[in-house]
């Protein structure tokens, strides 16, 4: 698991190793000075003109030291000096004192030479109003440049709370940012400014990092692999669980044939589809493995009781039967429930903005669209704030924990899990998913793996992280214009552990 801080997490890291901990502010930008000298010098040779773009803070403090180590090197460097002097942070002063005393080229206007590498160093992690002026055009000239970017903590413009662009970004090859990854490098549009992310140690205490406690984390697939159910020797059907899913409306066989075949995928026991009646029979033939059932609202009670998970609302249609049956589900509390698809938009209309009040046995797949109806906030403030309106919708969670809270699986191109704690942002998967049945085949696989005793959440991360994986795995032989749901169910054994 891998730490994403936002910008006061960040900082807080920061300040608990300085001032709590008795690190020097300069050692520890001496160690971030060095892990960027070293990333350049991994990647160019020593004929490779470089400068440095340095803001008055602490970030362009860093730039100036990581460039006086490059020129040590024997690397030919200039340094170029935005903002007032006299308003330059203590650490910043000093590095400029020592790169002075060193005799390095220092300007304070834009070069007309051309350069192999430059280090954006203007603004850190602390920027959190837009850029302008001499600033933007500083940061739209290094985007005219030929040279490689590599930026410092994070590329000038890019919040590193939100990914938002504040007015402009730097456009960066690579960013070499400090003790734990951050917010704004891995969510849109922030993380398409960023090019490759390095997460380098300089010196951060492990304990400044537990006691700052960044809510957010990520997994790589290998961590996400290693958290999955473990099947046992001795064992049968019964022991992976039993799936029901609720979903399809005449015409819409495929939302539920992807979701019960997912959830198969994903090692349940049994799964049972309850379906319109016109649906039976090409279910039957395509997963002759399912058990599959018509709606009768008058059984639902004991088709519940059988399963240990119940999935629900993909291709469901919003009917009046549609609506009962969701109903009806809403009621359940002792086992998990999925609820993706025409689910949400039914929900939608009985929360009608009150905020995600379900119980913690609860897991809901919206789309931006189906958050929009869930919440009553529009989709570019959604895409905006991603994290923020997520958490804000689950509602304020109490010190102790002991509330129930629904885990909320919001989906785009960085999809985010959480349940009100903490938050998982998912970095798995490419634009290929961005077609229809791709949901489905998500729901089956979170309701698959509750089915084996993943937690709520727990499953929820894995689903979405094997999910993205999956479409990774199928870009080897396939293209991202080809992908279509059917080829993530079949790419899924040659991905999972044997």
């Amino acid at each position: 698991m891998q730490y994403v801080a936002d910008a006061g997490e960040a900082k807080e890291i920061d300040r608990i190793s300085i001032q709590e901990l008795g690190i020097p502010s300069v050692v520890l930008m001496e160690k971030a000075a060095l892990a960027v000298a070293g990333c350049v010098m991994a990647g160019n040779s020593l004929a490779a003109k470089v400068l440095a773009v340095c803001g008055m803070g602490n970030n362009g403090g860093d730039g100036v030291a990581a460039a006086r180590l490059l020129w040590e090197k024997g690397y030919e460097v200039q340094i170029l000096l935005l903002g007032d002097r006299e308003k330059a942070s203590p650490d910043m002063e000093t590095q400029l004192k020592i790169a002075e005393n060193l005799e390095i080229r220092i300007s304070t206007s834009f070069p007309e030479e051309e350069y192999d590498v430059i280090l954006d160093a203007i603004f850190g992690i602390g920027l959190s109003r837009e850029v302008g002026g001499s600033y933007a055009q500083a940061v739209q000239w290094i985007n005219r440049q030929k040279a490689r970017v590599y930026a410092v903590d994070i590329p000038s413009g890019v919040c590193a709370s939100t990914g938002k662009i504040l007015g402009t970004a730097v456009q960066a090859e690579q960013t070499i940012t400090f003790g734990v990854n951050k917010r704004g490098l891995l969510l849109y549009p922030g993380c398409s400014c960023c090019g490759q992310i390095s997460v380098v140690d300089i010196g951060f205490p492990g304990k400044a990092v537990e006691k700052a406690a960044p809510s957010a984390f990520t997994l790589t697939w290998e961590e996400a692999k290693a958290g999955l159910p473990v099947r046992r020797p001795r064992t049968n059907k019964g022991s992976y669980g039993r799936v029901l899913v609720i979903a399809g409306s005449p015409q819409m066989s495929g939302a539920c044939y992807f979701t019960a075949a997912a959830a198969y995928r994903m090692g349940c026991g049994l799964v049972k589809l309850l379906t319109s009646q016109e649906n039976r029979k090409v279910l039957q033939a395509c997963l002759p493995e399912a058990i599959v059932g018509a709606y009768a609202q008058e059984e639902l009670q004991e088709e519940l009781e059988w399963a240990d998970v119940v999935a629900i609302g993909p291709g469901l249609g919003c009917s009046d039967l549609a609506k009962e049956l969701v109903m009806q589900v809403l009621k359940v509390r002792n086992k998990p429930v999925v609820i993706d698809g025409d689910g949400l938009n039914l929900l939608a209309a009985q929360l009608q903005g009150k905020g995600l009040q379900l119980p913690g046995n609860f897991i809901l797949t919206p789309h931006m669209k189906e958050m929009s109806r869930l919440v009553q906030v529009d989709v570019p403030t959604l895409q905006e704030q991603m994290i923020e309106q997520a958490l804000l919708a689950l509602g304020p969670k109490a010190p102790d924990g002991k509330e129930e809270c629904p885990v909320l699986v919001l989906k785009d191109a960085r999809t985010i899990v959480t349940d009100g704690r903490q938050v998982y942002i998912n970095t798995t998967g490419n634009n290929g998913l961005a077609t229809g049945g791709s949901g489905d085949v998500l729901a089956g696989m979170i309701a698959g793996l509750a089915a084996q005793g993943a937690p709520p959440v727990h499953a929820a991360v894995l689903g979405v992280c094997l999910h993205g994986e999956a479409s990774e795995k199928y870009l080897e032989e396939g293209s991202r214009y080809s992908m279509m749901a059917s080829d993530i169910l079949k790419v899924l054994p040659s991905i999972l552990p044997k």
